[in-house]
């Protein structure tokens, strides 16, 4: 059977994971591939490698640049050799999950599309970090939804046409010389396919090129973008995919790179340069900013702002010292966490724990964690820091796909003589946090359940607090405390999510209250889910209803809530006690904003249909609506593919 598809591999020093790569590729489960390496000059052991496996698998073609000409180069040659009508692109650096090219080939007959996308895991070799699965499309699986996203012009997790990319072969002699290739590609695609059943495994390295610091290098952007304008030109036909494109590609590129240089004289040259190589495209009046500036927290969204505005008017000298000011604020400022936990910290928090005297409430922690290794340490010792009694910890892993069951082996093995400790392990991911609740619910043997998320913490009185109106009123089925937002490096990043949740100015949140649940929904919960995060949450445990929760991908915490209210009282903390991580893997940082007000809009209907809303409520509703549509930049749209 002749092959269908051609895979190109640039390589240059990739000695260290080359095998790795190609043993991805060898054991794909649709192995009739063609394999195109292009060593580029490299100095170390990378042809030799090739060489061998070359030797001992006939698909595999090996070329050899004469000196280093860089990527473009490689794929161009690659390309011009390929025998197939379909072809891949897989940097050496990176690996395929196994099923990689049968699901983008079944995808792409089934549908007949002209590009087949997945998803990018990011693994991080030798840099700290998580395993973050990166969604390639925002709001609808479409051409706007591909566009509008900042993976859009990775070649690599894309199965092309040939006749597609030999219109546009790429630029030599520049980073960023996938923009001009990929993009046209889509924009001019009538059809784009999606498929959520594999993932392309895209390696971080300290020493790759995409985190060095910034260098001239780094702005060949804008000479990736003139040649995408002469594939794609910048007109008002092409206004809104234009508009994206320079979000994702140019604005982006300055609040995540361009103001992260700590050397300021380093900064205000980049600075400079960057205001005069934007003149042309008008950024501040870019439709997709606001909404950028919306998702941030309320010190973050002024200080982004003021400090792009300077910017573009070409104020550097001020835009700089602002950014300097900021950045000795966060090397000065403290984590809230102990920080470096070790296993013997473990074992001392636990002995502790253990010595707490019984208490009449029975409590159950079920740690719900996906890849969340880097966090489960600090995690845990959190929960046994708590003063009050722990009845047990149930720590559920969904298939995680780190080193998280050998953490979570060796965290039970240390601390299970002291605490009451179960580890449940599914045997396939569950897809949705809200069967994991329901799990450990139904693993839970205490009276009350605490479900803290194994990358959240929390002040080490949240239970003393949280668990305070439980005791004196045994009707409260739900408490829960005010909760602070931090970084991935535990930094305060919101320090009170009150504003966030009392959108009317009610001030209901200033106080600790115990108020009946079913006029709590009535009177504030109607509108917006008033509970930010589970983790700071302590539930009565009762026969609650999981599977509705499980119907909603953006808005299921705020149906299950509005469920577990409607059993009894609810009862609240102003003490910021919980602290709610933000980081590139949460929900709340990849929502797609279409579907999640559809979902909302969902919510306001049950809601309506259960308790009935007031003439009063429902222009609440719709005002919300119309700020939501506002910032979400909903109101305006491209032309949606059929």
């Amino acid at each position: 059977m002749k092959s269908m598809i051609s895979v190109v591999i640039p390589c240059y020093n990739a000695e260290k994971y080359i095998r790795r790569c190609l043993d991805s590729i060898l054991s794909q489960t649709y192995s009739n591939l063609e394999i195109i390496l292009v060593d580029d000059a490299s100095s170390d052991d990378t042809s030799k490698i090739i060489k061998e496996y070359a030797s001992k698998n006939k698909n595999i073609q090996f070329l050899q640049n004469k000196e280093n000409k860089g990527a473009a180069f490689s794929r161009n040659l690659g390309l011009s050799v390929a025998t197939n009508d379909l072809i891949s692109f897989v940097d050496a650096d990176d690996y395929l999950q196994s099923n990689f090219y049968e699901v983008l080939l079944q995808k792409m007959m089934e549908e007949n599309s002209d590009v087949v996308v997945c998803d990018i895991l990011t693994k991080y070799d030798d840099v700290s970090g998580m395993d973050t699965r990166n969604v390639v499309f925002c709001g609808k699986k479409n051409k706007d939804g591909f566009i509008n996203n900042g993976l859009a012009a990775s070649p690599c997790n894309k199965l092309f046409h040939k006749k597609d990319l030999l219109k546009y072969p790429f630029p030599e002699g520049m980073m960023n010389e996938d923009i001009p290739v990929v993009l046209p590609i889509l924009l001019h695609a009538k059809h784009i396919s999606y498929s959520e059943d594999t993932c392309y495994y895209y390696v971080q390295q300290k020493s790759s090129v995409q985190n060095s610091h910034l260098s001239d290098k780094r702005l060949d952007l804008f000479l990736a973008l003139d040649v995408l304008e002469d594939r794609y030109p910048r007109n008002q036909e092409n206004e809104f995919y234009w508009s994206m494109i320079l979000f994702n590609q140019v604005i982006l590129f300055f609040f995540y790179y361009l103001i992260q240089e700590d050397n300021a004289k380093v900064r205000k040259k980049y600075l400079q340069k960057y205001h005069d190589l934007t003149k042309k495209y008008n950024l501040l009046s870019n439709p997709f900013l606001q909404d950028f500036y919306s998702q941030q927290g309320a010190k973050h969204r002024y200080f982004y702002k003021t400090i792009f505005e300077f910017t573009m008017r070409g104020f550097y000298t001020l835009s700089n010292g602002v950014l300097s000011v900021y950045h000795f604020y966060l090397k000065n400022k403290k984590s809230v966490f102990k920080e470096s936990i070790t296993m013997d910290d473990l074992v001392l928090a636990a002995e502790v724990q253990s010595k707490i005297p019984e208490s009449s409430i029975h409590l159950s922690v079920v740690v719900p964690n996906y890849n969340y290794e880097k966090y489960l340490l600090q995690r845990i010792y959190s929960i046994l820091s708590q003063t009050k009694k722990v009845h047990e910890i149930i720590l559920l892993d969904d298939c995680s796909t780190d080193d998280s069951r050998k953490l979570i082996d060796e965290i039970e093995k240390v601390i299970g003589k002291y605490v009451p400790i179960k580890k449940v392990y599914n045997k396939e991911n569950s897809g949705t946090a809200f069967k994991q609740w329901k799990k450990g619910f139904h693993e839970a043997s205490g009276d009350y359940v605490w479900i803290a998320e194994a990358d959240d913490y929390c002040d080490c009185e949240f239970l003393a607090n949280v668990l305070k109106p439980i005791e004196t009123h045994p009707g409260v089925v739900l408490s829960y405390s005010d909760t602070s937002f931090v970084d991935k490096d535990g930094f305060v990043i919101m320090k009170t999510v009150k504003n966030e949740i009392d959108l009317l100015k009610t001030g209901h949140w200033d106080h600790d209250f115990i108020h009946d649940g079913k006029e709590e929904i009535q009177q504030y919960a109607y509108l917006n889910c008033t509970i930010a995060n589970v983790s700071s949450v302590v539930f009565k445990k009762e026969d609650y209803d999981f599977e509705l929760a499980t119907q909603y991908k953006q808005t299921g915490d705020w149906i299950f809530y509005l469920g577990v209210m409607s059993h009894g009282e609810v009862a609240y903390c102003r003490k910021r006690l919980n602290y709610y991580r933000l980081h590139g893997a949460n929900v709340t940082s990849t929502t797609k904003k279409e579907n999640h007000l559809k979902e909302i809009q969902r919510v306001h209907q049950y809601i309506d249909e259960e308790y009935g809303l007031d003439a009063e409520q429902k222009k609440n509703i719709q005002d919300r609506y119309q700020f939501l549509r506002k910032v979400w930049s909903l109101e305006s749209g491209g032309e949606n593919e059929k």
